[in-house]
């Protein structure tokens, strides 16, 4: 998935994606077009996720003070280049999750690399642990600032000192996350207190998601999306229930706390019973109220489908079937593995559509996608999965990827005639939003990094 991937790495995963769009994977990539050695691939995978890195800290991140991390009071990372005055809480989350697997990974691999950073050979500067462990403790020192200090949770965003916070709302989604990310963290420190430290602090998310109200009775169960408990269509979606599944799981597996692990296997059994379409293998987008702004009227489950939603609830059930030994757990995950590609796959350049029907490829959802399939091989070490995540990637890689190594924010099919975007002959033809987007960087490095690792461990 790097910009200028090897031209083995080439072959391989033209093959793959022009397989996976006639519709088909096969099980094993035929002698002709294999694939480079797995070591050597999961490090030019590294070395592509540290260049992702430096981008987004050249373009999107802001100090609180000083001119290096070292010296500033705080890290932050501004939404867009289109909206720098913007941070969004998830959006740090995202990349201080993405910095912490870059941390774990093998730093055999990662320490002192550099990458050639265009065709004229000018290079980054050398990858620095320290520097990057500065980043994620500084991270989520900015993220202090957007703590409810009586009630508990993240609010949502703030300008890009901290010092205006939005509070009108919170959101399971973004406070599971931050767990999810809080977990990352402790894995990667390299000593016991700032490993308690974040487990801790994982540990008050927990909690807050738990004694929020977030969580009710209405429709049996389920985390709303937020506080507004109702007042949107989004009412309790799956990306909101499948995220803290797996923060809960995950969370168990750290403590041993058998709390977490129940309350993973409430919120699993309250989503398959309500959101999971069997005749799709895949899960609706959310339930909600007939009318909700008034938070009246009967349960309406949608009959939308997210790409990332389907990915979060394939790692929250195969993680949940090892603890309860479940095995029709791992036959739902791979059942969906293989819905994904048919649902969302886009037809004319490659990724995986936001939403099924709709021909629009946003580069973090999309990365995020592949970590349901990262996540099957891992249990069954069946090359399909790869090639499927080899080929999203190599897709986003050739469309989305810029100049710099940065991503864009997405590529869409123009068909709203008012968008300036598709403007001047490009209607109906597929533009991309070159939009600098800090959301879009982080998935990307992160999945750069996941599929390295899933290399170098290659068999369940």
């Amino acid at each position: 998935m790097n910009a200028r991937p090897t031209s083995s790495q080439v072959l391989a995963l033209v093959l793959a994606l022009l397989v996976l769009a006639a519709g088909t994977v096969p099980l094993a990539t035929p002698a002709a077009a294999a694939a480079p050695d797995a070591q050597d691939e999961a490090a030019d995978l590294l070395r592509g996720a540290q260049r992702v890195q430096r981008t987004t800290r050249d373009t999107l991140r802001v100090f609180g003070g000083g001119n290096s991390c070292d010296g500033a009071r705080f890290v932050a990372y501004k939404r867009s280049n289109r909206e720098p005055d913007t941070v969004d809480q998830w959006y740090v989350v995202s990349q201080l999750w993405a910095d912490a697997t870059l941390l774990s990974a093998d730093p055999s691999r990662v320490k002192g690399a550099t990458v050639r950073q265009n065709s004229r050979g000018q290079r980054i500067p050398a990858w620095d642990e320290d520097d990057a462990r500065c980043h994620v403790d500084k991270g989520f020192v900015f993220l202090d600032r957007l703590w409810d200090q009586d009630d508990g949770g993240y609010y949502p965003r703030s300008n890009a000192s901290g010092n205006k916070v939005t509070r009108q709302s919170q959101f399971a989604d973004d406070n599971a996350l931050a767990g999810l990310a809080l977990l990352a963290a402790a894995d990667a420190a390299d000593d016991n207190f700032s490993r308690d430290y974040y487990v801790y602090a994982a540990i008050q998310e927990a909690e807050y998601l738990t004694e929020s109200g977030l969580w009710d009775d209405t429709f049996g169960g389920g985390f709303w999306w937020s506080t507004g408990r109702g007042d949107s269509d989004e009412g309790k979606p799956a990306q909101s229930n499948a995220l803290a599944a797996l923060f809960f799981a995950r969370l168990y597996a750290v403590t041993g706390d058998p709390t977490y692990r129940d309350r993973a296997f409430v919120t699993i059994t309250w989503l398959d019973g309500h959101l999971f379409d069997n005749s799709r293998n895949l899960y609706r987008w959310s339930v909600r109220y007939q009318r909700p702004s008034e938070r009246a009227g009967g349960e309406v489950r949608s009959d939308r489908y997210f790409n990332y939603d389907q990915s979060i609830a394939i790692e929250a059930q195969l993680l949940i079937g090892t603890m309860d030994g479940n095995p029709e757990r791992a036959a739902r995950a791979k059942a969906m593995g293989e819905a994904i590609h048919a649902a969302f796959w886009n037809r004319e350049k490659g990724g995986y559509n936001l939403e099924a029907g709709v021909e629009q490829v946003y580069t973090s959802y999309a990365a995020w996608t592949s970590f349901g399939h990262l996540a099957l091989h891992a249990v069954d070490g069946q090359s399909k999965w790869l090639q499927m995540v080899r080929a999203n990637g190599l897709a986003l890689a050739t469309t989305a990827v810029e100049a710099d190594g940065g991503y864009a924010l997405r590529y869409f099919r123009c068909l709203d005639p008012n968008l300036a975007a598709c403007a001047g002959g490009n209607r109906g033809k597929t533009v991309v939003d070159r939009t600098r987007d800090t959301a879009a960087q982080a998935w990307a490095q992160h999945l750069q990094t996941a599929l390295a690792r899933r290399l170098v461990a290659r068999r369940p």
